[in-house]
């Protein structure tokens, strides 16, 4: 987001503790396919919704051999060459995802955002044992198809019920298999039920906390009529499927934070801009920043609590040499993990949210180097996870100032 990631945040170390028992999940024998269908959607129809599958996935819709991504792309070309470049297409194969769930017996809390369908899950939860979310009682899915998990949010994971393909609705559709329009694809129901989920669990140190959905609604952009769709996935005049008439339809490279999940494969910056804007002026001795969320609907940056925004500022004089001291501001939440998680601060940007910061330029400076980048998480964190070679940051600003003026910005594809 995950970014619309349902991943449980925990702290990069943990202090020295007594060794306890650590609860583990429970495998269970399988009671036949239907039976074990129906025991963990009883089970899931107790949890929240952000704790539940989002489909099943058994009934491929007439007239498609499959439910890969693939197949669908076959006739909607462009809107698949989108996903697989989108962190929706990574969700599952996400090293961070992994290396979190490696950690505890709680994986079954995130697969129902990550690879929203029971098809694409080898085990179904249908039970805890005391209630203890690191000790579900887990069943064998007779159904599992591994290839369509490692599609993580794949087309079928929103476009996929019950053996008919379901979107906005088409009144003209001339589609090979069943179609059905549904409301929840023209609000913002199927975004939030990923990007607005929040819940403690007593005694473990791990939270589910994604507020997208309420930083949107504090926000001014609902009375403007804008939602998750008016800019992750704008408009775009095109076919929907080869050989179809050109229309109005939207774009599906969900391009996230814009930190790779794969290194070299993801949208286009053009798919959706940082939301972070910087106005710089150079006035005698002081250089007055003002940086605003201009573009983000949420608060900026949203999503995982581990994640932030930094500006970075050093001056240089007239031999390009950096001098004075470097100036840097980290927009994020702070949390304290022990003994219970718990946000200590919080200095993110509300949408539309400005704030002016005023430095002391150095006598000899003749330029002030600025660079604002987005930060997935912290070199202890990514150390503690093993992931040397994932990416983690991205740079999304870089400009010049002095006293004639300023160069550069946001930076473009």
């Amino acid at each position: 987001m995950l970014l619309f990631l349902l991943a449980c945040a925990g702290p990069p170390e943990a202090p020295v503790a007594p060794a306890a028992e650590k609860p583990t999940p429970v495998e269970v024998p399988s009671e036949g396919l239907d039976a074990d269908l129906e025991h963990t959607l009883a089970f899931h129809a107790t949890r929240p919704i952000y704790e539940q599958p989002h489909g099943v996935g058994l009934k491929v819709p007439e007239g498609l051999p499959n439910l890969s991504a693939e197949t669908c792309g076959a006739c909607h070309t462009e809107i698949y060459a989108e996903w697989s470049q989108s962190t929706h297409s990574k969700a599952w194969v996400d090293p961070q995802l992994q290396a979190e769930m490696a950690k505890s017996g709680n994986r079954w809390l995130c697969v129902h955002c990550h690879t929203p369908l029971l098809v694409q899950q080898q085990t179904w939860a249908i039970g805890l044992v005391e209630d203890d979310v690191e000790a579900p009682q887990l069943v064998t899915n007779a159904s599992f198809d591994a290839e369509l998990r490692e599609e993580g949010i794949t087309c079928a994971a929103c476009h996929v019920r019950d053996g008919v393909i379901v979107g906005p609705g088409l009144t003209d559709s001339t589609a090979p298999h069943p179609v059905r329009a549904e409301e929840r694809f023209t609000n913002e129901d199927l975004c939030l039920r990923c990007h607005q989920a929040v819940q403690t669990y007593p005694g473990k140190t791990f939270v589910c906390t994604f507020q997208t959905g309420e930083e949107w609604e504090a926000g001014p952009y609902p009375g403007e009529g804008k939602g998750c769709r008016d800019c992750h996935m704008p408009e775009v005049e095109r076919p929907v499927a080869v050989g179809g008439p050109i229309r109005k339809v939207r774009r599906h490279g969900w391009r996230g934070a814009g930190i790779a999940k794969v290194e070299g494969i993801q949208p286009p910056i053009s798919a959706n801009p940082p939301g972070l804007d910087i106005e710089a002026s150079w006035s005698g001795q002081e250089l007055a920043l003002t940086l605003t969320n201009a573009r983000a609907g949420h608060k900026l940056p949203t999503g995982d609590p581990e994640r932030w925004v930094q500006v970075d500022v050093h001056f240089e004089d007239a031999a390009g040499t950096t001098i004075g001291k470097p100036w840097s501001d980290r927009m994020g939440q702070e949390w304290e993990w022990w003994p219970t998680p718990k946000k200590l601060g919080d200095t993110r940007l509300a949408p539309k949210q400005s704030k002016v910061e005023t430095l002391d330029i150095p006598k000899t400076a003749v330029r002030a180097v600025i660079e604002a980048s987005s930060h997935r998480m912290s070199e202890e964190t990514q150390s503690y996870h093993e992931l040397e070679t994932y990416p983690i940051s991205v740079v999304t600003h870089r400009m010049t100032v002095s006293e004639t003026g300023s160069e550069g910005g946001l930076l473009t594809d």
